[in-house]
Formats: C-alpha cells, sequence, structure tokens
C-alpha cells in the first residue's frame, strides 16, 4: 500500500523522520531511569 500510494521521497522522510524521532527518545530513557533510581543523586551539580 505504501510503495504503490507514495514517492521514494515522501517515504524516504517519512522514515527518516520516525527513525530519528524514536532513536532520539529511546536514548533518553536510560537517563530517566538512572534519575528515577537516585543512582547518580550524589554527582549534582546544584
Amino acid at each position: 500500500y505504501l510503495i504503490t500510494h507514495f514517492s521514494d521521497f515522501q517515504l524516504a522522510s517519512l522514515g527518516s523522520f520516525l527513525l530519528h524521532e524514536s532513536i532520539f527518545f529511546l536514548s533518553g530513557l536510560p537517563f530517566i531511569f538512572i534519575e528515577r533510581t537516585g543512582l547518580l543523586s550524589k554527582y549534582k551539580i546544584q
């Protein structure tokens, strides 16, 4: 369905956007987990 209804440029644009956003948000999850558990609380700047 996607190949017949959308151009290669549209598929590449949407695919790269979704890939970028998923990597961006998933890369923050370990740091959210570390903050919630308090593992690095002794290294806080303020």
